[in-house]
């Protein structure tokens, strides 16, 4: 009883902590809260540990940077994780397991997610112009200069290397993904349901 009571006082103070964070993240997009005196307050706070995920390079595709997003998912799992351990009447090593590979997956399809949705506004913006890229648009421009390094990618492996139009690429990676977020549910669940059975 007083370890679940730990567990959620625990889960509470990081679940409190994860909305700090966001509350921080929110800030950076408004300049002129961007150094305000309350801000600089939840910096110190916040930036030790959202720094943590800053360096990591595959976190950036161009313009975009997920860290502050993965940052705040891990706090998310952290937060579950103390939260299913308050309401466990016994612990075994096969349900924490099977909790972790959840959310590591639900983690991970978040990412891909936002990913697709990013190839299909920008495939269908291509579908109603007729036209590959808009290079009058800044915004579309950013776009697809962190798009289009993943897009080449992946589309490569389908093609050989052989050159195809860019509407091609997105359609291909854009298959690509969403079949990998099928076949990655399906995986990730089987995994999880076969861990959580173990006797231990």
């Amino acid at each position: 009883m007083v370890l679940q009571t730990i567990f959620r006082v625990l889960a509470s103070l990081v679940s409190v902590y994860t909305f700090i964070c966001f509350v921080r993240i929110i800030l950076t997009w408004i300049p002129s809260l961007s150094y305000s005196r309350f801000t600089n307050f939840l910096a110190r706070i916040t930036d030790p540990y959202l720094n943590l995920f800053r360096g990591i390079r595959w976190l950036r595709m161009g313009s975009f940077d997920f860290s502050p997003a993965v940052g705040l998912c891990l706090l998310s799992v952290a937060s579950s994780l103390l939260s299913h351990f308050s309401h466990m009447a016994r612990f075994s090593i096969g349900s924490i397991l099977s909790m972790i590979v959840e959310l590591a997956w639900s983690l991970a399809s978040s990412i891909l997610t936002f990913i697709l949705i990013m190839l299909i506004v920008r495939l269908v913006l291509i579908l109603i112009k007729k036209d590959d890229y808009y290079s009058q648009s800044p915004i579309l421009d950013q776009l697809d200069r962190s798009i289009a390094p993943l897009v080449h990618n992946i589309s490569k492996t389908f093609t050989g290397g052989k050159k195809i139009t860019y509407k091609s690429a997105l359609i291909i990676a854009s298959v690509s993904i969403f079949v990998v977020q099928i076949v990655g549910s399906l995986l990730f669940s089987w995994i999880a349901t076969l861990i959580s059975s173990l006797p231990f």
